[in-house]
């Protein structure tokens, strides 16, 4: 499931949507129905790589002491040590490591994130130092979609630049913008936990995560490095960069293989046998409650059975820019289930059929022959809703974007013939046509439908001519800008012009038209920087669609990195 962008221009949650999956339960009550053989999710997963809706998946498959793995796949057929990006299911892993560090009795699960750091840290909001780590292990925290500075040097692989010294820049400078005891994910909660899991035991994340869990386990394959047998991500029909996620690592960066995911699922089956017994059975225990479901340590949980009686089914998936995956148990009938593909589509569905023995699910559509730029041309233009809201779409030359008033350009990937999405953005487009001609579109934004007719077959585009300013103009306005709770805006300078970065975003190009006036090339965005009366830059006034809104120059104090 992708959850819909959170308000601001700069959406929020960008990059999340495709990372993690967590709330299907409501469509999955009890099951009632008669087992179904193995044979018949076999066939799906068969169907959908001779289909080409995924590349590469792996499935192993604990019923009682029958374990069976099979192995399906196009250009690479993968086997039991081949590794897959797990993404959010490394959470699993973390809340094993929080519920092993409680029963050391290295912390308690209510220790608030203050304890663990350095006495007197410098927490701007008090409230962010109260952050318990069971509500960081069960996405109760209140902590924003994504840390407002996080500014991606590369957008394919967003998380990899997100250092010690950011995350804990965010903990001294944010503030709360929802109190904790609600469920909104976030990759900060498990990164977070993570990091401090590892300060506790004075070493990285990394390190104690082997020592303490994946080595006791007999679990071999599974880390954080890109190994020889790592496999290649694909989405939308190409290949798709591999994520990483530096200071973040406990929140999704782990790899692993079909072969190490079935040996922990079976200690979760049987921990009476397992090291990390007492553990096992603490991380699957519930220690947050949603309107559907239970939270563990890192574990979904949601109630299946029959009439008579009911059991948990404990499960968790994730999906990453070029995988997905699912793994999940069920302790009354000692099965348990693991799918793994190296393709961005979400397995979650079919993982919670096969467990509760109901139907599969339909299989996803192959991808898209990408359009040609003469396709892709006859849809730019402004478009207008009833109400009088405008909607953008122009033709780059990375392709076709769309905006709405207040946010900036999302780019649109084609789906099937004249019907796109904005990936992440929780955003998709059904172009509309009479004689042939497109003359309005279908949008879902959200999950809310409204139909947008075209008043112009050209994107508005004011025309200015640029100006050249020299660095040392351009660098009166390097800094932060505060845009609101969840986003910051930041300026840079490259190959000698100025650039705009929008928290989670690409960096955006900037040409000048006149001092203290930018805009990029596109038209998307114009900004124009506000000086006090001593002529020092003190804020910026943004523009994105004819929705004008202000950030106030931001300056955060910087902690000292923790010592290990």
């Amino acid at each position: 499931m992708r959850y819909p962008p959170r308000s601001g221009p700069a959406g929020a949650t960008v990059l999340i949507r495709s990372l993690f999956i967590l709330a299907l339960a409501a469509a999955f009550g009890p099951a009632f129905a008669a087992p179904m053989a193995t044979d018949t999710y076999r066939h799906v997963i068969e169907q959908g790589v001779a289909r080409g809706a995924y590349q590469s998946v792996a499935v192993g498959w604990i019923d009682g002491a029958q374990h069976e793995t099979w192995f399906f796949g196009r250009a690479i057929k993968p086997d039991a040590d081949s590794t897959f990006e797990i993404g959010a299911v490394t959470e699993v892993f973390t809340g094993l490591l929080l519920a092993q560090a409680a029963y050391e009795g290295k912390l308690r699960l209510q220790t608030p994130i203050s304890e663990l750091l350095p006495k007197g840290f410098p927490f701007t909001d008090p409230a962010m130092g109260a952050i318990t780590l069971q509500d960081l292990a069960s996405h109760h925290s209140g902590l924003p979609a994504l840390p407002p500075n996080l500014m991606p040097g590369a957008i394919d692989d967003p998380y990899a630049d997100y250092s010690e010294t950011d995350l804990l820049d965010f903990l001294a400078n944010d503030h709360l913008q929802s109190a904790p005891g609600n469920f909104a994910y976030t990759p900060l909660d498990a990164g977070l936990l993570g990091y401090l899991l590892g300060h506790v035991y004075g070493a990285s994340y990394a390190n104690v995560l082997q020592t303490k869990i994946l080595a006791p386990l007999g679990i071999r394959h599974t880390g954080f490095d890109d190994g020889g047998s790592l496999l290649p991500g694909y989405a939308r029909g190409g290949p798709a960069a591999h994520w990483h996620f530096s200071a973040l690592a406990g929140s999704a960066g782990l790899r692993s293989s079909l072969g190490d995911l079935l040996v922990f699922l079976q200690s979760n089956l049987r921990p009476e046998s397992s090291p990390l017994r007492a553990a096992l059975l603490l991380a699957r225990q519930p220690h947050a409650f949603s309107s559907t479901q239970e939270y563990g340590l890192g574990w979904n949980i949601v109630e299946v059975g029959d009439a008579e009686q009911t059991w948990p089914l404990i499960w968790r998936a994730s999906e990453t820019a070029g995988f997905s995956t699912f793994i999940g148990f069920r302790t009354d009938q000692q099965q348990a289930l693991v799918l793994l593909a190296n393709s961005a589509q979400d397995l979650s569905a079919l993982g919670m059929a096969w467990l509760q023995q109901r139907s599969p699910p339909p299989l996803p559509a192959a991808p898209a022959a990408p359009p040609s730029a003469e396709e892709l041309a006859q849809y730019p233009g402004l478009y207008q809703v009833r109400d009088g809201a405008e909607i953008i779409v122009r033709l780059g030359k990375h392709g076709l974007n769309a905006q709405l008033r207040g946010q900036p350009a999302v780019p649109l990937f084609a789906d099937a013939e004249d019907v796109f999405d904005a990936g992440v953005e929780g955003l998709a487009i059904s172009f509309q046509r009479e004689a042939g001609v497109v003359t309005s579109m279908v949008v879902n934004h959200s999950g809310t439908n409204f139909l947008a007719h075209r008043l112009s077959a050209h994107a508005p585009l004011i025309p200015r001519t640029p100006i050249a300013l020299d660095r040392k103009s351009l660098s009166v306005y390097v800094g932060d800008y505060r845009l609101d709770g969840e986003n910051l805006l930041r300026i840079g300078i490259h190959a000698s012009a100025l650039n705009l970065q929008m928290s989670g975003r690409a960096a955006l190009p900037l040409l000048a038209f006149a001092p203290d006036h930018f805009a990029d090339a596109d038209g998307s965005c114009d900004l124009v920087f506000q000086r006090d009366a001593f002529g020092k830059v003190i804020a910026l006034k943004l523009d994105l669609a004819g929705d004008e809104r202000t950030a106030l120059r931001a300056h955060w104090h910087a902690p000292v990195p923790l010592a290990k």
